[in-house]
Formats: structure tokens, sequence, C-alpha cells
């Protein structure tokens, strides 16, 4: 992930972007990533893990509503999650990340994945990521990845 995370944070600093970030089943590896890079002050402005329902509704003002329509593994969920970010703080570049990853399932839901979003000012981006793993560590790495390399290409089309 080393690797990701230095692209990415290379990227951001030519640019001087600035990152805020939500992770929900990634619990915090995006964030820890991009700070093991020195002037990582300089990007990343704010990270947050909401891993429960009331997280998100308490810290994000994701609603409860919204939650139990569409479930924790939706990609209104990490919308919702982006929007709540925005209030929060100003940033180039919005992130979030939630889902499930195994090996047991969500409530409502029989299916492992996340859906991962990234918005700026006038672009938004959500995409939904499968997993097929039953190992949960594993799901996460993936995931972990495939965020990097969204975010890479996200922020290089800025």
């Amino acid at each position: 992930m080393k690797k990701y995370s230095k692209d990415l944070f290379k990227i951001l600093e030519k640019k001087e972007l600035t990152i805020a970030i939500a992770e929900s089943m990634t619990g915090g590896f995006i964030a820890a990533s991009l700070v093991l890079n020195p002037g990582a002050s300089k990007i990343l402005k704010l990270s947050t893990v909401v891993y429960t329902e009331e997280a998100k509704y308490q810290v994000l003002g994701v609603s409860q509503d919204l939650m139990l329509r569409y479930t924790l593994l939706s990609g209104e969920v990490a919308e919702a999650m982006i929007n709540g970010l925005k209030k929060l703080i100003k940033a180039d570049i919005y992130l979030s990340i939630t889902g499930n990853a195994g090996p047991t399932f969500l409530k409502n839901t029989d299916k492992l994945g996340a859906f991962i979003a990234v918005s700026s000012q006038d672009k938004n981006l959500i995409s939904f990521k499968k997993l097929n793993k039953n190992c949960r560590q594993k799901n996460i790495d993936i995931v972990v990845k495939e965020t990097f390399k969204i975010l890479k290409s996200f922020v290089l089309n800025f």
C-alpha cells in the first residue's frame, strides 16, 4: 500500500490539493497510509472513522432513515457521508468508504463489497468494489488498494 499512498501523496502535493476522509470499513487505513508521508499536514485536512451507524449519524449527519432504506452497503450512504464531510471542513477532495469486509453480512444484505465515493467542488464519483473473499483482512486490503487507484485517477483529472 505504501507505493499507492506515496504516488497519491506526490500528486496531491504537486497540485497543492487537500483531502478530507470519512472511512468506515477500511477503519482508517487510507488516512494512516497518507500520514506516513512527510508533509502530510499540508494535504490531509480531516480524517474520521465512522464505523457504526450511530457514528455516521452523529458525526456526519447521515440520516438513519437513509441507512435503513439503502443499508450501509450503498452508494447513497457513501454520498451522504461525503455531504457530511463537506459540512465539517473545506477541502479540495472528499473521500468516503462504506461497506462490508465480511465474513458475516450486514443486516438486510447478502453481499460483500464497498462503495467508494470521491467528490470535489464540481465532480462526483461513486464506485462499487465487489468482494468475493471470505478473508476480512484481504478484503480490506483490496478496498484500500482500489481506493488509492480511484483517488489517483480522480486527482490526475482534477
